[in-house]
């Protein structure tokens, strides 16, 4: 055995003496810290003797939010704690209830980092004063109460016990408290020092040219700090009441809420949300109760503006306020009354910043109802023709939506509001399947709907026509908004497929693609009764049809009618053969033949993703439908 795995054994197998238990949700380095002064050593010593610091000294601050099983087994076996127990002194308990905990980089101040836009974690923590100074037992008495691992998340911004407003400053030196300064910091700052108090000030002064440094050393639990910031009564209630709903979601409940909408988008939703006021402020003003609220959001809104940043509030009475103003315009998170009042702040948002508000609506996590209400503002409305910013992280490219919306979504989404359109009759199944498609191309691209319907090989006559129809009997109607909720969802699902099929490679494919007349021959082959009619019988009703299936595209837009009529060749006839391959009313032979040509459709679609040639071999389609 080497020297240094003995080394390394020697360091878990080591108890500390006089070893404290962790205090109720108190975190790994405010544990440090008290072991650290009770024992009269520097946390970083106690870092080592507990087999958590690196090379160098280091304590890893990435281990607040998670510990490796190797350091959590070391921890547990150095300091006389349970495995449940190291657990609970990092953030991973809250991780389930916090989804920005699982994905987040750490907000590295002043270096850089990139955790600002989802509110995730500091290594700074905010405190409580009346808690660092302790419940009066003689063991906080002397070593002082829990530095609570959940003043590490932004959205905990209030001591309910106390009934007050977390700190954020050192009230001496006015700066981050454990606030980093370098591009990989340490889990606890000047973490070499020794005989420092858990709730002493550890920043850095510089005390003047050729003076030396000194540290700040002041006493954070001996001054009352900000307390309630002399807000009404009623607003510091309605703070405290957000504050308990917030503490109640991010800890496990047992057991787990089921069936609640809210448990995984709750807070991305409401950060959002807070998000948007910022970027758009005074336009949310409404949301927020009182004057003195408001003027608190105003002194961090004129920040975020200025810069242009979503960054998080550091002040926590700014951060309750706007995290309540955010929960108010949210509501019961309902769409149809969450709609009108996201869609002007997502409208404005987008005007002003369309690259953040793009990011911010965006973001990992966010419902299907934020997302869906806040629609129409982000890409436009279907008749709306002014040019528009396109999207900078669409959903899906405009290449991946079909040009006639598949049956099955349309059957889902879009077939039930058919009741209530009686008098588009017979073409309503046509018109909204081709509609909702150009909608789809609008959203992706935020280009015009003549444009959007251009890039999808449909007609101008025919587009116009779709939108007029639309216009006409949607209007400004609730159904309008029945019909746009419609999209929302195909376009959510639609961004979240996997394996999407680029539409317009196959369009390109087949522009000039035939069926040969010997395999439409072979296909019909062994089919008795199948007609004998000249239209019946002609090639082009399989190549109109297998580009309509390939392609997903409407068979009157398809190549071979769009050359004949071109040519002023009479379509009609052509155009009925072919569409009637989608009858409900198939049975035997000719049944048999669309089967056919749909297994030989799959094939060509093959084909044409691999960018391979374009033959399909006939005998494959009847080993294949044999197989079937």
């Amino acid at each position: 055995m080497t020297a240094k795995v003995e080394m390394e054994e020697m360091t878990v197998k080591r108890s500390l003496p006089r070893v404290l238990d962790p205090l109720p949700g108190e975190s790994l380095p405010g544990l440090l810290l008290r072991v650290a002064f009770r024992l009269g050593l520097s946390p970083d010593r106690v870092a080592e003797l507990c087999g958590l610091s690196e090379m160098g000294g280091a304590i890893p601050h990435f281990y607040l939010r998670y510990l490796p099983g190797p350091q959590a087994t070391a921890l547990s076996c150095s300091a006389g704690l349970t495995a449940a127990e190291a657990i609970h002194l990092t953030l991973r308990p809250f991780a389930h209830g916090f989804p920005a905990l699982t994905g987040s980089k750490w907000d590295l101040i002043r270096t850089g980092g990139s955790a600002t836009s989802n509110w995730g974690v500091t290594v700074s923590s905010r405190y409580c004063p009346d808690c660092l100074r302790g419940d009066g037992s003689p063991v906080q008495n002397a070593f002082g109460g829990a530095w609570q691992a959940s003043w590490h998340l932004p959205v905990v911004f209030a001591c309910l016990r106390h009934r007050r407003f977390l700190e954020h400053l050192c009230p001496a030196c006015e700066r981050l408290v454990n606030g980093t300064v370098r591009a990989q910091p340490s889990l606890i700052k000047n973490s070499r020092l020794i005989g420092l108090h858990p709730a002493q000030c550890r920043n850095t002064l510089t005390l003047g040219r050729g003076s030396g440094k000194s540290v700040c050393g002041a006493r954070l639990d001996e001054h009352p700090g900000s307390g309630a910031r002399d807000l009404p009564a009623e607003d510091l209630q309605r703070l405290l009441s957000l504050q308990e709903r917030i503490i109640a979601r991010l800890t496990p409940t047992d057991p787990p809420r089921v069936g609640d909408p809210m448990s995984i988008s709750f807070f991305p939703d409401l950060i959002s949300t807070a998000h948007l006021i910022k970027l758009t402020w005074p336009m949310g003003e409404t949301y927020i109760s009182s004057q003195e609220l408001a003027m608190l959001v105003e002194e961090h809104a004129a920040l975020v503006v200025a810069t242009v940043q979503a960054r998080r509030a550091g002040d926590t009475a700014q951060c309750g306020a706007l995290l309540l103003a955010a929960d108010t315009l949210l509501g019961d998170r309902e769409l149809v009354a969450l709609r009108p009042r996201i869609r002007a702040l997502a409208g404005e948002a987008f005007r002003t910043s369309p690259n953040h508000a793009d990011k911010i609506l965006r973001q990992e996590g966010n419902s299907d109802t934020l997302v869906r209400a806040s629609f129409h503002r982000m890409y436009g409305d279907v008749g709306r023709r002014r040019q528009r910013t396109a999207p900078s992280d669409p959903l899906f490219q405009i290449e991946e939506i079909p040009a006639y919306l598949p049956r099955d979504w349309y059957e889902f989404h879009i077939a039930p509001i058919i009741p209530d359109l009686p008098s588009l009759g017979r073409r309503a199944t046509r018109l909204l399947r081709r509609a909702v498609s150009i909608r789809l191309a609008q959203l992706a691209t935020a280009g015009t709907w003549h444009a959007s319907a251009e890039f999808l090989g449909i007609p101008a006559s025919g587009a116009l026509h779709t939108l007029r129809v639309l216009t006409r009997e949607l209007g400004e109607s609730q159904l309008r908004s029945v019909f746009e909720d419609a999209v929302g969802e195909i376009a959510v699902k639609l961004g979240s497929a996997v394996g999407r099929v680029d539409y317009a490679r196959r369009r390109r494919s087949l522009a000039k693609w035939r069926l040969p007349t010997g395999d439409w021959h072979a296909l019909r082959g062994g089919l008795p009764k199948l007609g004998r009619g000249r239209t019946s019988t002609d090639p082009r009703v399989g190549s109109i049809f297998l580009w309509s299936e390939v392609t997903q595209g409407e068979h009157l837009h398809s190549p071979t009618l769009r050359e004949h009529r071109e040519a002023g060749e009479e379509t009609t006839l052509l155009a009925l053969a072919a569409g009637r391959c989608y009858s409900t009313d198939l049975h035997d032979s000719r049944l048999r033949l669309v089967q056919r040509l749909r297994v030989y459709a799959g094939l060509l679609a093959e084909a044409c993703d691999q960018q391979a040639g374009l033959g399909v071999s006939v005998d494959e389609v009847a080993a294949l439908e044999g197989s079937a």
